[in-house]
């Protein structure tokens, strides 16, 4: 059976998806309950296979420095939404504690932010669109062979995420 889904727009998938997961790691874990810290160690279990994949590739010199570009400004992205995050969530915090605080000025100020937020999103991914724009036709297959089988492993995880369904 033939695929309706070109590689690129399955890499295009799995960078909106790490663009994701890098958005939910920016958050801070306070915030986010007694499974923070597990959200931690997924973002960081990904940054390792994304390590695997950099070393199955084999990168010549300027396809390197295009994903070291990438990779910088991806984690400097990351650090910069966890601080906006955060600073957001103290202003919204501080805004709705006034009494009279008027919620559609509130949601504005939170629109706005996410717009920024899905902007950055964009960027990072557009760089490592970059990276796999100069990839080789070999390079670009073992990519694609890397993102499918991540691809297939969160479906694996259907509806209910990675712990499955609820259990009775």
């Amino acid at each position: 059976m033939k695929s309706k889904f070109s590689p690129r727009i399955l890499v295009a998938a799995v960078l909106l998806a790490l663009g994701v997961g890098g958005t939910a790691f920016a958050m801070n874990p306070e915030r986010c309950g007694a499974g923070g810290g597990r959200m931690e160690q997924r973002m960081a279990y990904g940054m390792k296979e994304m390590s695997r994949l950099h070393d199955e590739l084999k990168l010549d010199a300027r396809q390197e420095a295009i994903w070291q570009e990438a990779d910088k400004a991806g984690k400097a992205s990351m650090n910069e939404m966890r601080d906006q995050r955060r600073k957001q969530h103290e202003e919204v915090l501080a805004a709705v504690s006034q009494p009279g605080a008027d919620l559609r000025a509130i949601a504005r100020q939170m629109d706005a932010l996410k717009d920024a937020g899905r902007k950055q999103h964009e960027a990072n991914r557009d760089r490592w669109l970059a990276v796999y724009d100069s990839l080789d036709a070999t390079q670009k297959e073992k990519a694609r062979l890397f993102f499918k089988g991540k691809i297939e492993h969160m479906g694996q995880w259907g509806r209910f995420g990675p712990g499955g369904p609820p259990r009775n």
